[in-house]
């Protein structure tokens, strides 16, 4: 058995956000046969992999699930929660206030829609066509988070996301992990939380090693899970220095680079 991971915006899919019919294609044949489980290890919350899980028949094929930058493992096929790492509620007044400092909005989610004081914030936008989820404006971030958190997500222009990593790093950095998705995005987690640290524990608990894994992503919440598995595959798309962490670089999100990556690395063309 091997495992494939796969980040979904800027890999698995095209920046029109469209899963192709080449990717799709090559994605059930990996399962199909060549006996590879597949991850969708993602910084989006769960109710945004569910489309592609059924597209990709995860559940059928005994695949997971990665929601929240690896905050959560489940289970495709039963939708069991095998891992949940989640934020100290006493955090979430401190980074609130930190993205208060540096003029940044601030999101959360539950199962049913995304939680944000700004109701027209062009960047919060940008985060309900990626997860198709909608928009509730509360009066009171912090005080409609009324349980811990997987993640939080600030959201604004790079030039204010760069300083504020660099401030929960130097404030908060023994308690919160940062590390930015996009541009525009700042993924805040629970400290020691990403990619690459939950796929070891679920390679642990499959007994596999990152020989057995290949792992393909675009940006720098991607970067641990590159570096952990035995195949680690930047997309053509992905910032220089990713890709020069990576084994294989492969074509970009637009000309199907996931399909181009399982041709040479799976299926020997």
């Amino acid at each position: 058995m091997r495992l494939l991971a796969l980040d979904i915006d800027g890999t698995l899919i095209t920046k029109e956000h469209v899963l192709t019919d080449t990717v799709r294609e090559a994605l059930l044949r990996v399962q199909h046969d060549y006996d590879t489980r597949l991850i969708l290890a993602s910084g989006r919350p769960t109710p945004a992999l569910r489309q592609f899980a059924e597209a990709l028949q995860l559940a059928d094929n005994k695949g997971y699930l990665m929601p929240f930058n690896g905050g959560k493992i489940i289970d495709a096929a039963t939708g069991h929660v095998l891992s949940s790492q989640l934020l100290d509620e006493d955090l979430i007044p401190e980074v609130y206030a930190l993205t208060q400092e540096f003029g940044v909005n601030i999101l959360t989610y539950t199962e049913e829609c995304i939680l944000s004081e700004q109701e027209n914030d062009p960047y919060a936008e940008k985060e309900v066509v990626l997860t198709g989820m909608p928009l509730r404006k509360v009066s009171s971030f912090v005080g409609a988070v009324d349980e811990r958190l997987p993640k939080c997500l600030a959201v604004g222009p790079l030039e204010k996301l760069i300083p504020l990593e660099a401030a929960i790093k130097e404030r908060l950095g023994d308690r919160v992990g940062a590390f930015r998705s996009s541009d525009y995005f700042l993924e805040i987690v629970p400290l020691g939380v990403n990619k690459g640290s939950s796929l070891a524990r679920l390679l642990d608990v499959l007994g596999r090693t990152p020989a057995d894994l290949t792992a393909i992503g675009d940006n720098y919440n991607d970067l641990e899970m590159i570096q952990l598995a035995g195949m680690g595959v930047a997309m053509g798309n992905a910032p220089e220095d990713i890709r020069q962490q990576a084994n294989f670089v492969t074509k970009t999100n637009n000309e199907d680079g996931v399909a181009y990556a399982l041709d040479r690395l799976f299926f020997g063309k």
